[in-house]
Parts: structure tokens; sequence; C-alpha cells
């Protein structure tokens, strides 16, 4: 049984460390988290060896050392994580879950076979197993997207479960004297694991209906941007054949009044033509004919609310933030914003939006507007938190997407009763 505990311990470690390398945003290069991993192994199987050997069939000591083997392990995804989030806690203790189900199998099968090489071989083999699913099924939604919504109150969730399992099978008792109890962990464990996977990917697919939502507002945006931009086309397209019709006829009004030197009245004519010309029919705040066409429809929503929008843009066509990405950012900052003076005085009712990018050297935003303190920040992103109730608060989220994926430096803050928003990407 000595050599069968410390089986399972050491394959608990291992397989535990590979969850680490494999669903952590990683601090360190590969070789050096390979490293510390194998350290933290290392320091666990050792001290179950000399708990094994010093005092095996005792409780208290059995309980102090997996107590400190659960800190050695979780301590070490807290390290090895790029940000020491509850995202590290939460891929901490699921691993304990996870390899849970070798355990329980391996135990299955040495009361069954009572066979030694049979179970430790199953241990193996279940832990394998479990990994290649979860790193198949939910991999991919944990580095994308619970890496950032998940909050220390999940967390919960797998301690609770893995102290259950543990209770029910090497505390006070070990499973060998209360073998009864071995088909209820077994389906216990596979209820916990499969709740999991559904849970995870409920969250995942609620995302995305918020991630949609987001999007269909952005696209609807854009494309009343364009409504605007084509009817600004069709009234300048409109005048210039007024004005090509009337052409021929100022032009002899014009040559007879030179003719009877009549100077001033022809002076007047050409200022009227030239204050005319002046005048812009279509309207262009940059080059870009995404952010544009956005930005019309942002400023004529804003002027249907009595807000005045003050725009300096200068962005390229080409650049290196995607242009979709781009639009979204700038439609959720703006739309909280204009949302964010309505109530105010008429003469109150401004937003300042700044938008400067080079394609090969940076890119930065700013966006101000009077706001009414106190405004509620959260202490996870820096965003602003939503009072708005049940739909609101996902333009911010994806703002946080934004700043995540860009590596871009965020601020946001409020200065003599002024919201601002500041966001900073430098291209190498």
């Amino acid at each position: 049984m000595k050599v069968f505990h410390l089986w399972i311990v050491f394959n608990s470690c291992f397989f535990m460390s590979i969850y680490f390398l494999s669903f952590l945003l990683l601090k360190y290069s590969k070789r050096k988290s390979v490293l510390i991993c194998i350290f933290a192994v290392a320091l666990s199987v050792l001290c179950e060896i000399l708990r094994i050997y010093q005092a095996f069939d005792a409780a208290w000591p059995k309980l102090i050392v997996t107590i400190g083997n659960i800190l050695t392990l979780q301590l070490t995804a807290v390290f090895l994580s790029k940000r020491k989030n509850s995202y590290a806690v939460f891929i901490g203790f699921s691993s304990s879950i996870f390899v849970l189900a070798g355990n329980i199998a391996a135990c299955a099968a040495l009361l069954v076979f009572r066979n030694l090489a049979a179970a430790l071989a199953v241990c193996t083999l279940v832990n394998a197993a479990v990994f290649l699913c979860m790193n198949f099924l939910i991999k991919e939604i944990c580095t994308n997207l619970l890496s950032r919504e998940i909050t220390i109150w999940m967390c919960i969730i797998p301690a609770m479960c893995y102290t259950t399992f543990y209770l029910m099978l090497y505390f006070p008792v070990s499973f060998e004297n209360q073998p009864e109890i071995m088909f209820s962990a077994g389906t216990l464990l596979v209820t916990v694991v499969v709740l999991y996977v559904l849970l995870i990917q409920y969250i995942y697919v609620k995302s995305n209906e918020k991630s949609l939502l987001w999007r269909n507002k952005e696209l609807h945006a854009y494309i009343k941007g364009i409504v605007v931009q084509t009817d600004s086309m069709n009234a300048a397209v409109q005048d210039f054949r007024v004005m090509r019709h009337d052409m021929r006829h100022k032009d002899h009004l014009l040559m007879e009044l030179l003719r009877d030197k009549k100077y001033s009245e022809a002076e007047l004519m050409l200022q009227k033509d030239m204050e005319y010309l002046d005048r812009t029919h279509l309207t262009i705040y940059c080059e870009n004919t995404v952010l544009n066409s956005l930005l019309c429809g942002l400023t004529k929503n804003a002027e249907n609310q009595g807000v005045r929008l003050q725009i300096s843009c200068s962005v390229p066509n080409h650049h290196r933030i995607d242009d979709y990405d781009l639009a979204i950012v700038t439609a959720n900052l703006l739309e909280n914003a204009i949302q964010g003076v309505q109530k105010r005085n008429p003469a109150e009712r401004i937003v300042h939006f700044k938008l400067k990018a080079k394609s090969r050297e940076h890119f930065f935003m700013e966006i101000k507007n009077p706001c009414q303190p106190p405004v509620k920040f959260s202490k996870k992103t820096g965003l602003p938190v939503s009072v708005q109730g049940e739909g609101h608060g996902y333009g911010m989220m994806s703002v946080h997407e934004f700043v995540e994926k860009y590596h871009a430096h965020f601020d946001c803050y409020i200065e003599n009763q002024t919201f601002i928003v500041r966001i900073l990407a430098v291209f190498q």
C-alpha cells in the first residue's frame, strides 16, 4: 500500500503540473516553467515519502502533509501565472479535481483486481485520458474566456469538490477500509466533471451571445454611418449638378458686369461662389473608411440626442489595429460617453474624442466628457461598473478585451468632474 499511495501522489502532482503548463498563461519561458514544476513535484513527493515511512497509519500527519502539498502546488500555479489573479487559483483547484479521476479509478482497480501493477497503470492511463479530454474540450475556452472573466467566488466550487472527495477517500478512514464508498465516489466524480464542462460551455455560449449583441450594435452604427455619408454624397452631387447648370448663366452675367466696370457687383458674386465652394458637403474625419463611416453615424446619433461630438481623428486606411476591433472599442466608448452627458445641462452635453494612429509606431485614443461623481470602478479591470442592471456593461468588457489583445496601456479616471479614458498601444 505504501507504493500505491506514493504512486497516487506522484501521478497527481505530475498531471497537475501538466495542467498548469497547458492551461495557465505562463509568466516564464516553457523551459523555466517546467523546471519550477519539477521542483514542486519533487518537494511534494519527498514530503509524502517521509510521511509514508514515518507515520503511514497516523491520520493527522496525513492531513498535515496533504495540506502542505496542496499549498505547494496551488502556490506553484499562482507563481507560474503571468497574472496573479483568480484564474490562476481556479486552474490550480480545477486540476486537483481532474486528477482525482485517476486516483479513484486506481483505488477501484486495486480493490477489484487485487493487482498493484494494474492499479498503478490504471491511475496513469485514466489521468492521461482525462487530461487529453479536458485539453480538447475546455482549454481554448479557459485561456481565451475564463482567464478574463473568472472571479474568486468560482474558485470555491473546485475547492469544495476536492475537500469532499478527500474526506470520502482518505480522511479519517482510507478507502481500503471502506470499499463500499468507491462506487459513490466514482459516480459523484463523473457527475462533477460533466457539470464542470457543461458550466464552462454555458459560460462560453453566454459570452458569445453578449459579444454578438455588441457586434450587431457596432455593425448597426457602421451601416448608419454609411447611410449618412451616402446622403451627404448624394446632396453634394445634386448641388454640383445645380452649380454646373447655373455656371454658364453666371459666367455671362459676370462678363457683362466686368464690361460695364461694375467691379463691386462682380466681386460680390465671386465671393458668394467662393463661400459656397468652401462649404463641406461630405464629412471626412479620417482616411480610414470603416472608422470614418462609424464616426459619421455616431455624430448623427449624438446630434439627435442633443449631444455635440468634437472629433480630432487621424487614422490611415492601413494600420496595426484591426478595423473591426477599432470600430467596436470606439463605438463602445463614445456611446457610453454620449449616455453619460444626456442628462446634463445643454451647454455641458459635449464629448471630446481624439484618436491618432501611425501604422508602425503607436495608437492613442482619448475621450473626455463631463460626469457627476461618484462612479464605481471594478477593482479587477479598472473599468467603470454599469449601474443600469442586467444587459449593460458588456461594452466596457469588450474594451478590456481590446486592451488585452493589443497589450495596450489603459487609463480611466475622473478629474475635475470630467470622465477621462485613455488607451495607448506602442508597436515594436
